[in-house]
């Protein structure tokens, strides 16, 4: 709520005109029945054609005005619940790009699209509802009670003791409606992360043939949705009916104890007429105003959801006071130091006593078995997570002293999962230097090993990805994904097990290239196949979290147990004997 109150506090002049609009919009609608009844009894009563004319065109002026303002006043309601809707939607992108993956772990893809979206929408419709309907109810309850008693003080007692009935019908509805309202968000949560994991998970669903398994979880889900809306329906259900009944016993008692006021003499007809109108006028507006109340409860619900994101305190952060020097032109470009690292509530570390250097100009490979920590030192690097105990240091500088702005922009990073964004080729290769030429583009392109598939396709660079790249194939979103590192020069390339999907040939061509084209960079390869790393500089071999060796392929083969049967498992003796022939030579 306090984020929607801090919004608020600086649209003071759109909220003045909008409570201005209702005022009118309020005093003219009151002024309608009162021309009705002056229609009735001046007019018609004394047949007074003039009169009639006279009062009949200010009626329609007055409506005129009414309606005119009333439209403005909506533009401006819907205008600032649109302003609102999208201030927060741009505060919660820009705090989803400041957590780390724990805390976004924390809350769920399938939750964080909820409140980006349904959520906002939700708090939006209310916004519109309480200040189109809400608002001018208590001016509409104070002024129909005032007419009706300048009418009739012994008709006043007729809308009061409704709004009293009425209040009563509220609580409990407000009571029995409240809480489910709350429980639908939480269920939309549910109903949008089985969605998900269904679409995306199609094929492995088809594979596995397990419709009927996700057809159940899917209607499950859905009927825990529907459950809660249906609830929520049968209670304004049983509301309507009661609403009418007041109506129409309100409307009896008008006409009854206002058909025995002007046989007295005390009123005229047309005010029977006019008390009638404000009644029902009164209690059309509590009706519209219980419907937007029981929605209260779900619009609190949202901003609380919208608030727990906007309050969480990132785990990673930059220090208060960060170092922004140039490098110090070190050779020694990424450096751990007795780097060790646990996942909470881990029961043992996923890293421990990491120490190695990453030099420029040359490349360092990092293999190891499932499980032994090969991407988190990638995820390290990148500071996706904070170490416990050690340091990492880029240039001389650890990276806990600097922006992680300046430390991303200081690593070009191909993820272990391949990763595209829907747009063009050109848009996903020009993501971090969207001034880069098409020569620069066609040459990452080369060198990624992609070219050639790019040209072949009928619109080459301008051709259309789908959302997540799903028009292609595994190694040549992987060959993208490179492309797309490369665009972004930096000193630092980190390629995470992002060969995998790569036939041998165009593998070896694509390191044959990059090490060509980055005799000035320091690259680190992670990697599970060791074909992939064989003429690395420096192999450092990872074995439950910690380093089993260090060296190169030949060295390792000798020295190193964990490599060597790494190598057996994945070589034959042949691709063995050339490597050997190859580095004799």
């Amino acid at each position: 709520m306090k984020y929607l109150l801090q919004f608020l506090k600086n649209k003071k002049r759109m909220i003045v005109l909008i409570i201005l609009t209702s005022i009118i919009q309020v005093f003219g609608t009151l002024l309608v029945p009162y021309f009705v009844a002056e229609i009735i009894d001046v007019g018609i009563a004394e047949k007074n054609i003039p009169a009639i004319i006279t009062i009949g065109l200010q009626m329609l002026a007055v409506a005129g005005i009414t309606a005119l303002v009333s439209l403005w006043g909506s533009y401006l309601c819907a205008d600032i619940a649109a302003q609102a809707g999208k201030h927060m939607r741009e505060r919660i992108f820009d705090k989803t790009q400041l957590l780390s993956v724990k805390d976004f772990n924390h809350f769920g893809t399938a939750s964080m699209i909820t409140r980006a979206t349904g959520d906002i929408t939700i708090i939006q419709q209310t916004m519109i509802m309480i200040t189109q309907m809400i608002l001018p109810t208590p001016l509409i309850a104070v002024a129909a009670v005032i007419m009706t008693a300048v009418i009739s003080p012994a008709l006043v007692y007729i809308p009061i003791s409704a709004m009293l009935v009425f209040f009563v019908v509220i609580y409990f509805l407000f009571r029995k409606a409240s809480p489910i309202s709350k429980t639908i968000q939480n269920r939309v949560d549910t109903v949008n992360r089985v969605v998900r994991e269904s679409i995306i998970g199609i094929r492995v669903i088809r594979a596995f043939d397990n419709t009927e398994y996700e057809r159940k979880r899917t209607d499950d889900a859905f009927s825990e949705y529907a459950d809660n809306v249906i609830r929520l329906n049968r209670t304004f259900a049983a509301f309507n009916p009661v609403v009418w009944s007041i109506m129409g016993i309100v409307m009896s008692a008008v006409v009854w104890f206002g058909g025995y006021l002007v046989l007295q003499k005390s009123i005229q007809v047309g005010s029977i007429s006019a008390v009638t109108e404000y009644s029902i006028m009164l209690l059309m507006f509590l009706m519209m105003s219980a419907m937007v109340l029981v929605m209260i409860p779900r619009m609190t619900a949202c901003l609380e959801r919208i608030q727990e994101v906007l309050d969480t305190v990132p785990e990673i952060q930059d220090a208060a006071e960060t170092h922004r020097q140039s490098g110090t032109g070190s050779h020694q470009k990424i450096v751990f130091d007795n780097v060790s690292f646990s996942y909470k509530g881990a029961e043992k570390p996923v890293l421990e006593g990491l120490s190695f250097i990453c030099e420029q100009g040359k490349t360092t490979a990092i293999i190891g078995g499932t499980g032994s920590g090969k991407s988190t030192v990638a995820g390290l690097m990148l500071r996706l997570y904070d170490i416990q105990d050690g340091n990492i240091l880029l240039e001389g500088k650890d990276i806990r002293s600097i922006t992680q702005h300046e430390l991303r922009e200081s690593v070009s990073y191909v993820p272990q999962k391949a990763f595209l964004f829907s747009g063009t080729i050109t848009d996903n290769l020009r993501m971090r230097k969207s001034d880069a030429t098409m020569e620069e583009l066609q040459h990452a392109a080369k060198i990624a090993q992609a070219d050639s598939f790019i040209t072949s396709l009928e619109d080459g660079y301008g051709s259309l990805v789908a959302q997540s790249g799903t028009n292609f194939s595994g190694g040549q979103k992987q060959r993208l994904c490179i492309a797309r590192a490369l665009v972004k020069k930096s000193p630092v390339y980190v390629f995470d097990d992002s060969f995998s999907a790569l036939d041998f040939k165009t593998d070896a061509a694509l390191r044959g290239a990059l090490k060509r084209e980055m005799r000035d960079a320091a690259v680190m390869i992670i990697a599970q196949r060791i074909s992939t790393i064989m003429d690395a500089d420096q192999i450092i071999v990872l074995d439950a979290g910690k380093i089993a060796g260090m060296g190169r392929h030949e060295d390792l083969m000798r020295t190193c147990p964990v490599y060597k049967e790494i190598a057996d498992s994945q070589l034959t003796e042949k691709e063995a004997a050339s490597h050997e022939k190859e580095q004799s030579t």
